[in-house]
């Protein structure tokens, strides 16, 4: 069996360079400028321990030829899911078929990208994924956690697990990665959901304890609006993260993903994070201010071509809580106090 990576971002290349380190058998795709750099001057790839250039197996899409034995693995960001998605399905496999009958696993964050990719693929896999992992340089990842890189949850979508889960979460444990599978992959990815609803939060500037609140109640806003959609916490963890460490340097300023997006002035996906959250909440008629206010706000800087920190938190909280009822949109509560 062989990986297909579609995407070499943080996700993409940080796997590519563990499962290469492990003699898994993959492939990672690539365009533009990062895949023109990693040709011509390899990976530059950080760990805690030290920094190594890995020479990748790599290839562009003209160049790609897929196997009946593939597995793709799609890491790019989830507003980039439509447009690579429909790309991917058509392209022919050796011995017949199209790719859109190989199993493919959505590493998205958020829970839009695997009903896109059921419209075209006829297997489709998820995984919930923590990888702590920094690209913010063009043929440059650091990743920020030891001993294990990063931590998968991967089962089938909408749920189960099969004999490609069970393969996929043994080479992840092979390339140095905490994993398991999950029937019921959709809580997980809710759950890292809540999580990634407050990433958004690193773009806007402010005091640090102003930040905490106003992420406390976007995370509390969202996990009402999870429950109200069907989504449990996950009872079936059997990962042990105790001895899993993500180093991370106070006077570094790098961020999560969003955050990353907006230095590299590449789209984010805050639309399909915190505006999942909004969706959810119109469906079933829950008020949602505070992602609103935050997916809004996010917009208006990426539009005016902004980099993080180009608006305050103030901003953040007066939309939630005052400019939003201009709309006809529920108001936040006032902020409680820590």
């Amino acid at each position: 069996m062989r990986y297909v990576i579609v995407g070499a971002g943080a996700i993409g290349t940080s796997l590519a360079a563990q499962f290469d380190e492990a003699g898994v058998d993959c492939i990672l795709l690539g365009r533009g400028a990062q895949l023109a750099h990693l040709r011509q001057h390899g990976l530059r790839y950080q760990r805690p321990g030290g920094t190594v250039t890995r020479r990748l197996n790599l290839t562009d899409e003209a160049g790609l030829r897929l196997r009946g034995d593939d597995v793709i693995l799609l890491a790019v960001k989830t507003q980039d899911v439509e447009e690579t998605s429909a790309r991917l399905a058509p392209l022919p496999v050796e011995g017949g078929g199209t790719a859109a009958d190989l199993p493919i696993v959505a590493l998205q964050n958020g829970l839009a990208a695997e009903p896109i990719l059921a419209r075209r693929f006829d297997r489709v896999l998820s995984a919930s994924v923590r990888v702590p992992a920094i690209y913010t340089e063009t043929g440059k990842v650091r990743v920020l956690a030891r001993p294990q890189f990063a931590a998968f949850v991967v089962g089938l979508w909408p749920a189960g697990t099969d004999a490609v889960t069970a393969r996929l979460v043994r080479d992840l444990l092979r390339a140095n990665a905490l994993a398991q599978e999950s029937a019921a992959i959709q809580n997980w990815k809710a759950q890292k959901l809540l999580h990634n609803v407050r990433n958004a939060l690193e773009l806007f500037s402010g005091d640090a304890a102003l930040r905490e609140r106003i992420g406390a109640a976007v995370v509390e806003e969202a996990a009402l609006v999870l429950r109200a959609a069907g989504f449990a916490p996950p009872d079936d963890q059997r990962i042990d993260l105790d001895g899993w460490e993500v180093l991370r340097d106070p006077d570094d300023p790098a961020g999560q993903s969003t955050w990353q997006s907006f230095t590299r002035g590449a789209r984010s996906e805050v639309d399909f994070l915190n505006g999942e959250i909004v969706l959810l909440a119109q469906r079933h008629g829950l008020p949602a201010p505070w992602n609103r206010a935050v997916r809004r706000l996010a917009e208006t800087l990426a539009a005016e071509g902004g980099k993080p920190g180009g608006r305050g938190l103030e901003a953040l909280v007066a939309l939630a809580q005052g400019g939003a009822a201009q709309d006809g949109d529920a108001q936040a509560e006032p902020l409680t106090e820590a």
